[in-house]
């Protein structure tokens, strides 16, 4: 079972703590290079407090396209803080037809400055299964 954490206008930060899971469930709407940054300091923020084995995005309903330095910006000030938290794990549930998902074939990868392996899913079950192995 999932609690809510915390959210804003552009996602929901949920955390099943029997599961050591701690969630982002992205919200459908407009949103800013600057709204991106906010809800991933708020999930990373989360991280550190309760500290969970895995992280898991939903981006289902994720439509930003990033400006230029944002992915550069994630990983120098939001990844490293991951890592420190104790993440083991990180997984993306995407749409169908995203490229490199485990579904066709993707493999687990370790990113940019990572310490975890991430990987990404078009089924939300197939996320939480790699979770659980080893």
């Amino acid at each position: 079972m999932s609690s809510k954490l915390v959210g804003n206008a552009w996602g929901e930060i949920l955390h099943r703590e029997s599961d050591g899971i701690l969630e982002l469930r992205w919200l459908p709407g407009k949103m800013t290079d600057a709204a991106f940054k906010a809800t991933l300091a708020l999930y990373v923020w989360e991280a550190e407090k309760v500290r969970p084995s895995f992280l898991l995005i939903d981006a289902t309903q994720f439509r930003h396209q990033f400006g230029p330095n944002v992915m550069q910006w994630r990983d120098d000030c939001i990844i490293p803080r991951y890592g420190a938290a104790g993440v083991k794990k990180f997984a993306f549930h995407v749409p169908a037809g995203f490229p490199g998902t485990v579904e066709d074939g993707g493999k687990e990868v370790f990113e940019g400055p990572a310490v975890f392996p991430t990987a990404w899913f078009t089924k939300r079950q197939h996320a939480l299964d790699w979770f659980r192995k080893g």
